[in-house]
């Protein structure tokens, strides 16, 4: 099992992963200033170098998704894979294209999409925000930071990828968010997308980068209890779950069949700090739900 400690300085705010208590397996350091930037954005801008690329999207089953190695050492600065959803889709063939076109050239390619901190591939070695990352050695280097999905690469946009994926099985939710709401020292994490029903509280508000954030309590079922309240859901801007947000606003009580994947919430980890979190503190792990599907 891994320990989640975090750990503020400065200038840096330290995520330290361990599998027993003093045996740490690891830590990966941001810069206040990113945090401070992206919390509430959906999405993040970057300059983006492919290193390696899958040669053909997952099949569906497996989740539809085409995962890319490489680097945004001015704007990330850490190791990083980035993901095209719904990838063997006519839509997102351009995109792909792109990225196979560009694999191993070391050039920069404009790509935009949604920033994720999260643990599914740590390092077992220190990673410090913004040190030299070196060239991906295969599709899945170590890392904790993704931008997945891509909504933009080199000019292809594919806002319309966050869909749900036909063949795909989803994760259920109940066993989902307990995981997720375990995460107070055990991190256990589970890889994919999550289906699940959410009851909005009060209004969406805007995001920084023209995405919108809502609060939710968590359903397994359709009009069943909530088994998790009060989470933060981020709309992507340009993609169908967000559009559906602006051209048909829920209220209070509505409910949405939606499918999520999880990240850290920078947002929270900000209060945290600036409400006199400490040197060094352990609390259960922050997170918020990007929504990258919802069913009519």
């Amino acid at each position: 099992m891994k320990k989640l400690l975090l750990r503020t300085y400065a200038l840096a705010f330290c995520v330290f992963l361990g599998l027993a208590p003093g045996a740490f397996a690891g830590t990966v350091t941001l810069k206040k200033a990113f945090i401070e930037k992206y919390k509430n954005r959906a999405t993040i801008d970057a300059t983006f170098i492919v290193d390696h690329a899958h040669a053909h999207p997952n099949p569906p089953q497996k989740d539809g998704d085409m995962h890319v190695a490489g680097r945004a050492q001015n704007e990330v600065g850490l190791p990083m894979v980035a993901e095209v959803m719904n990838a063997a889709a006519p839509g997102q063939s351009a995109a792909v294209h792109t990225i196979h076109a560009d694999e191993g050239n070391n050039t920069q390619v404009a790509i935009t999409g949604v920033w994720r901190f999260w643990f599914e591939h740590p390092s077992a070695a220190p990673q410090i925000q913004f040190a030299t990352v070196p060239p991906a050695q295969n599709t899945n280097p170590d890392h904790c930071f993704e931008i997945h999905p891509i909504t933009k690469f080199a000019g292809a946009a594919v806002p319309d990828s966050l869909q749900f994926v036909p063949g795909f099985t989803a994760h259920p939710a109940k066993d989902s968010f307990d995981s997720y709401e375990k995460l107070t020292v055990t991190l256990k994490v589970s890889a994919s997308g999550v289906e699940f029903f959410i009851e909005f509280i009060g209004q969406p508000q805007p995001l920084g980068d023209g995405g919108m954030v809502a609060l939710a309590n968590v359903l397994e079922q359709s009009q069943g209890e909530p088994i998790v309240e009060k989470v933060r859901m981020i709309f992507v801007p340009g993609t169908p779950p967000a559009k559906r947000l602006k051209t048909n606003p829920p209220q209070e009580g509505d409910e949405w069949h939606v499918l999520g994947i999880p990240r850290v919430s920078l947002e929270a980890i900000s209060s945290w700090v600036k409400g006199g979190g400490g040197s060094t503190g352990k609390r259960k792990l922050p997170y918020e739900m990007i929504i990258v599907g919802v069913k009519p």
